[in-house]
């Protein structure tokens, strides 16, 4: 009865803290998706094992037919369901180590093949006894070849232990830890079992070594998404000032000062549009997610005005907006526009010319286009200017980053050039 006690406080031990887990890995916010996924899956997995566990232990109680058939089952799925963890585990080491293409890597292989056979194994438990065996009184007993069936599992274990020494310069030191728990604990609690029939270390010792997993991998991604937080201010802090250089600022201020002696209404008004446009660059410094369209564009007309207070009729400005209602990261068509006037329409030997901003709506993407009819370039080649280009490497890296979208440049020598900027309908406005 001792043990029967035993067994029963680890099924419920093993029950809390896989749900425990469950509910961590679904409120967390700070993992990537795919991982956020893998624990809701493995903690998922874990709560079916702890509940066909108590199951299979009350019936085992019982000493008829009927509770033997079902004890059969439950044993099958306890026995099952922690096969397909292993499987979770190969695939999880494979992501972290920066193999995406895990479907074609040789150790997935070599596990799924270990995985086919255990999974063999456990079919021909229910039609053999050399294995295991549960007689019509629902008595369990160890067969000759009990230890074949864990055989599979250890060997899976063991692949990946060699697996993540392999691989543990791709892994942080908080990750290489996780896993080395997770492949120690169960490992270890599957050879105790072996030979201490009767107790569920296996049960315990995989939930302690998942939570312990878990949260290690927590505090990981925890300190990483604090430190790209970090780094996304100072990305928005050089993309802000990237696009107030001290030439725009004193070139501005300039013109607003010569409208002062001869339109104050007109320098009234301009001095207005510096501050909104100044107050745009700040505020993005505190957003890192996407906005409407309506407003980036707003955005890029207030500097439109103050350069075409400069340039007057020299900057034509026209715009074909085939589409408003979709969002877009901040101070993204700005320096686009920025780069058609600079480089573009003052690139030209007369001073004088055009830019055009569209967009366009299609079943999967939206695009919004720059075009400026300036000298054009050849895109195959690195430009040589003496200006600073990380303006366009700036967008790019915040459209792939806030919402998945990509950026393209069309040009060439003469004929102009057209910066195009696609976005996914499927992940439009994530931030």
């Amino acid at each position: 009865m001792g043990e029967d006690y035993l067994n029963l406080y680890i099924g419920i031990a093993g029950l809390l803290i896989s749900i425990l887990g469950l509910v961590q890995a679904l409120i967390s916010s700070h993992f990537e998706r795919w991982m956020k996924r893998f624990f809701i899956y493995f903690f998922g997995i874990m709560v079916g094992i702890a509940v066909f566990n108590l199951i299979g232990q009350y019936v085992s109680l019982q000493p008829d037919l009927i509770h033997a058939r079902i004890f059969r089952f439950t044993l099958f799925w306890e026995s099952f369901l922690p096969s397909l963890l292993m499987l979770l585990l190969t695939v999880f080491l494979l992501l972290s180590s920066g193999e995406t293409d895990w479907k074609r890597s040789r150790l997935f292989h070599i596990v799924m093949a270990l995985w086919i056979i255990y999974v063999a194994l456990l079919i021909y438990v229910q039609f053999s006894t050399v294995i295991y065996s549960i007689d019509d009184n629902n008595v369990y007993r160890r067969g000759p070849l009990y230890p074949l069936l864990l055989a599979p599992p250890a060997l899976i274990m063991a692949i990946d232990a060699i697996a993540l020494w392999r691989r543990r310069q791709h892994l942080s030191a908080k990750q290489r830890l996780a896993f080395d728990i997770y492949i120690i604990v169960p490992l270890s609690s599957m050879l105790i079992q072996m030979f201490f029939y009767g107790i569920y270390t296996i049960l315990l010792g995989s939930s302690l070594a998942a939570l312990f997993m878990f949260n290690y991998i927590w505090i990981d991604q925890s300190e990483r998404y604090y430190q790209q937080v970090q780094e996304n201010k100072q990305l928005r802090i050089e993309i802000m000032l990237s696009q107030i250089q001290p030439h725009f600022l004193y070139n501005s201020l300039g013109a607003i000062q010569s409208l002062c002696k001869t339109d104050s209404v007109a320098a009234e008004k301009a001095v207005s549009t510096f501050s909104r446009y100044l107050r745009g660059n700040m505020d993005s410094l505190f957003n890192d997610k996407a906005i409407p369209f309506e407003q980036e564009l707003k955005h890029t007309k207030l500097y439109l005005e103050l350069e075409q207070l400069r340039y007057e009729d020299a900057l034509q400005v026209s715009y074909d907006l085939q589409c408003t209602e979709f969002n877009i990261p901040t101070l993204t068509l700005q320096p686009l526009v920025e780069n058609a006037v600079r480089h573009g329409v003052r690139g030209k030997l007369s001073g004088r010319g055009s830019v055009l901003i569209t967009t366009n709506e299609y079943p999967d993407r939206y695009e919004v286009s720059v075009s400026d009819d300036g000298p054009g370039f050849d895109p195959s080649q690195k430009v040589q200017d003496g200006h600073s280009h990380i303006g366009l490497a700036n967008v790019s890296e915040r459209l792939q980053r806030v919402v998945g979208g990509s950026l393209s440049v069309h040009s060439s020598p003469g004929a102009g050039t057209t910066v195009v900027i696609t976005i996914p309908k499927e992940s439009e406005g994530v931030g």
